[in-house]
């Protein structure tokens, strides 16, 4: 494993291997294993398969030869986002990894994210769609598919539900009753200001 610097000036982890085994395991199968064995921040954001380590003449390794993941071409299709939900995570993580060209079906890991890329996606899809979800969700759910579906099955925060209630009590009540509720929640708000 290797610290690599991408296009951000960001520090990421990856891992090159070369594989005895044929067909090799996936990046996916990989980042599972390394990830039941190390903690989050040591499971490389990127893995790449190369079929020899690159040597100096001094017998080590060349790190400079080694190629960079943006290099490595991926044999995936781009899926472009199906729905609002999708395009809405697909903004986000062009946001935060600096990248424009994936899809859907993309690792997040692969496309060069690491643990505190993750915490800054997940901050912003609480705000994005008020849902609680925890960090792990996108080690669990690494494409923007899989977080589009973890969103969809977690249900909104309680802020949601409270202002919902709210409405609901407010649909109820005659106009001069919510002005009357609402002069007196502004009245007692800048009682407790003053003070």
């Amino acid at each position: 494993m290797v610290p690599i610097a991408d296009k951000s000036g960001d520090k990421r982890l990856v891992a090159y291997v070369v594989s005895a085994k044929k067909p090799a395991p996936s990046a996916d199968d990989l980042r599972t294993f390394l990830g039941n064995k190390l903690p989050d921040y040591m499971v490389p954001s990127a893995i790449v398969h190369i079929d020899a380590v690159p040597l100096t003449k001094n017998g080590k390794v060349d790190v400079a030869a080694l190629p960079s993941p943006e290099q490595v071409s991926t044999e995936k299709a781009v899926v472009a986002p199906r729905n609002a939900a999708e395009q809405q995570l697909v903004e986000i993580w062009r946001e935060v990894l600096h990248i424009d060209n994936f899809g859907v079906q993309d690792n997040f890991f692969e496309l060069g994210g690491h643990s505190l890329l993750a915490t800054q996606v997940i901050s912003r899809v609480r705000s994005a769609f008020h849902v609680q979800l925890p960090l792990r969700s996108l080690f669990d759910a690494p494409t923007v598919a899989g977080l589009a579906a973890e969103i969809a099955r977690t249900p909104q925060s309680s802020e949601d539900e409270e202002l919902a209630k709210l409405l609901n009590e407010l649909e109820g009540l005659s106009d001069e009753e919510a002005e009357r509720l609402l002069a007196t929640e502004i009245e007692g708000g800048s009682k407790s200001e003053s003070r």
